[in-house]
């Protein structure tokens, strides 16, 4: 069987196996929610009762992902649907985020375009141009502590209530529905909880959203990650060398609803998350894929590095 025979099996379509993910996964984000609110007294309780609410918001944030794509259910207009009522707890306005997802997509890789990236990237010569304020914000801006720990946090909480490209895209009308959706799902945690209700909530988010935002970077910033411009730079090598798959383990691979194998989504992003664990399988099983892989020691090794190097064409930390 070829790549494209392989691909297309595995693009089909699984309702039940859909309603499975979403209902569980919402099960389990209230369950923990509330678990932590009731012992929020106890940091033993408090901790990894947040901290497991936190990553069942990064797996719905995951199946909202599969709607942006329209391939989580069927028919089309149920994954639009499923998508803006889950963005209160993924924080993500569904319409605009499908748009900047879509432009992610396209272009993946390129330095023509890295104002669609997550994190911003600057080349060795442009850094030496800049001036040292700039450069000097931009170490600050590239530290994993303002990465992980406080980037995230003001993205999710702050940007996404008028993310980029509102206005361009005409996505007023989604942004003001979804933050209205975000203000009555607070309101209704401070109704039932009060006050602990709503710092226990923050504390899930925060932990969810410092260990999500830590996906994408390691996805496209490890140190022979290709970055190049169109024409040289085809969809499948930006997609096959801009990406990497995260080899983190089942329970990874499962709370992240499959998103670690993300060469294979980029080039081909129909693929539901419920069947791309094993299309990548069948697909380097058959040698037809050979991906980069990522563990989690070299996940780590992947903060130092700060620039795209054009002459040795690869990441590199900063100049002595």
């Amino acid at each position: 069987m070829d790549f494209q025979a392989i691909i297309s099996k595995h693009r089909h379509i699984d309702n039940r196996t859909a309603w499975g993910q979403l209902l569980g996964t919402l099960f389990a984000y209230f369950a923990f929610l509330t678990a932590a609110v009731i012992g929020a007294n106890h940091i033993w309780i408090v901790l990894p009762c947040a901290a497991a609410c936190g990553l069942s918001a990064v797996r719905l944030y995951m199946l909202q992902h599969d709607c942006m794509h329209r391939c989580f259910l069927k028919p089309k207009k149920i994954n639009d649907l499923i998508g803006v009522l889950l963005s209160p707890f993924t924080l993500t306005p569904f319409a605009t985020g499908r748009y900047n997802h879509g432009l992610h997509h396209s272009h993946v890789g390129d330095l023509d375009h890295r104002d669609t990236f997550e994190i911003n990237v600057l080349t060795v010569n442009e850094y030496r141009e800049k001036s040292f304020g700039f450069r000097l914000a931009y170490r600050l801006y590239r530290h994993p502590f303002t990465l992980v720990l406080v980037g995230p946090f003001l993205v999710f909480m702050v940007f996404h209530r008028f993310p980029k490209n509102t206005l361009k895209g005409g996505f007023i009308k989604d942004v003001l529905i979804h933050n209205l959706m975000l203000l009555v799902y607070f309101a209704a945690v401070f109704g039932v909880a009060g006050l602990t209700g709503i710092w226990v909530l923050l504390l899930s988010i925060w932990i969810g959203v410092s260990l999500g935002a830590v996906i994408p970077y390691v996805e496209h910033n490890f140190e022979d990650a290709h970055w190049g411009r169109w024409p040289e730079l085809t969809h499948e090598k930006a997609a096959l060398e801009n990406s990497a798959v995260l080899d983190f383990g089942k329970a990874f691979h499962w709370v992240t609803a499959n998103i670690g194998f993300h060469d294979l989504h980029h080039l081909n992003p129909m693929i539901p998350n419920y069947n791309l664990k094993t299309c990548h399988q069948e697909l380097e099983n058959a040698g037809l894929l050979h991906s980069r892989k990522i563990t989690p020691r070299e996940a780590l090794d992947c903060f130092n590095w700060k620039l795209w190097d054009e002459e040795q064409e690869k990441m590199v930390g900063f100049p002595a």
